[in-house]
């Protein structure tokens, strides 16, 4: 990042975009998208955060704003479908670890977005909205409009959902990318550089950072200047591991943001990420409504 890409002091302001949607377990149905766990986190920490999505005019889509007039997340950019439903996303689970069957066509998957931006210090934006076409050219008109100091791609790869050319324009927008260790290599084998930070510095001309979080064995922030560091988390037991990288990202960003480096940054991704792989369910203080 540049000087004039540095975030101003105090500033608290996100946009955040993507999917919105329901995670239904075999004995739960909870609040979820990666998306909207990094906004609620967000708001946790004391941002004002408007979240870009959309929902169905149905049972799922009102629980979804209920939980985010709970966590403080502001609807005036939500959208509401009057024919396509809410999207949910059936889990299964083994020990830990999950697989994910991503149901649609979804609201999400025809995302308008507004005709412009509210004021704001950070956008961040996933892949996986990205599926579709209509919601694919509503976030590439929003990251041209976009001028934030921090533009966070965080990547969460979902095949068969995933668009190459969506991978090629979220990373050229970037200046915070966070993939998982497996992320980190298949997004570089898809894009033709090689799997490592000087891959990712070459590949995207305005990245300042790239996150690299690898669960149990904490995680990695590299600087375009060839800065790196690694922290592990403390010894937890995992009770469910889905959005504790959404956490992560929430916490690095809202750090970051507000003036702190990026040890200390990192420190309090891996602190909040830890504090989610305890409790059930990805969103703040384990609110599953």
């Amino acid at each position: 990042m540049g000087a004039q890409d540095t975030p101003s002091p105090g500033g608290r302001r996100a946009v955040v975009f993507g999917e919105a949607l329901i995670d239904v377990f075999p004995d739960r149905r909870v609040v979820a998208g990666a998306p909207l766990n990094v906004a609620c986190h967000l708001a946790a920490l004391g941002w004002e955060v408007e979240l870009v999505t959309r929902l169905g005019a149905d049972a799922d889509g009102a629980r979804v704003q209920e939980t985010l007039r709970a966590l403080g997340v502001g609807q005036a950019l939500v959208e509401i479908d009057d024919e396509l439903p809410t999207g949910v996303v059936s889990v299964a689970m083994d020990g830990t670890s999950h697989t994910f069957a991503i149901h649609g066509p979804s609201a999400w998957d025809r995302i308008a977005g507004p005709p412009a931006l509210p004021a704001h210090d950070v956008f961040c934006y996933g892949s996986l909205a990205a599926r579709s076409a209509v919601s694919r050219t509503t976030l590439g008109r929003l990251l041209g409009l976009s001028r934030a100091p921090l533009r966070v791609f965080d990547v969460n790869l979902r095949p068969p959902h995933v668009d190459v050319d969506a991978l090629a324009t979220g990373l050229a927008a970037a200046t915070v990318v966070k993939v998982n260790g497996e992320e980190l290599e298949k997004v570089a084998d898809l894009l033709g550089f090689p799997p490592d930070a000087a891959g990712y510095f070459a590949a995207a001309p305005d990245l300042g950072w790239l996150c690299v979080t690898r669960g149990e064995e904490g995680a990695e922030v590299y600087g375009r200047s060839g800065e790196a560091w690694s922290a592990a988390p403390p010894p937890v037991r995992i009770v469910d591991s889905v959005g504790a990288g959404d956490a992560f990202v929430a916490a690095f960003v809202g750090s970051l943001g507000t003036g702190a480096d990026a040890d200390a940054a990192l420190g309090a991704g891996i602190a909040v990420s830890s504090a989610v792989l305890q409790q059930r369910g990805g969103l703040p203080a384990a609110r599953v409504v």
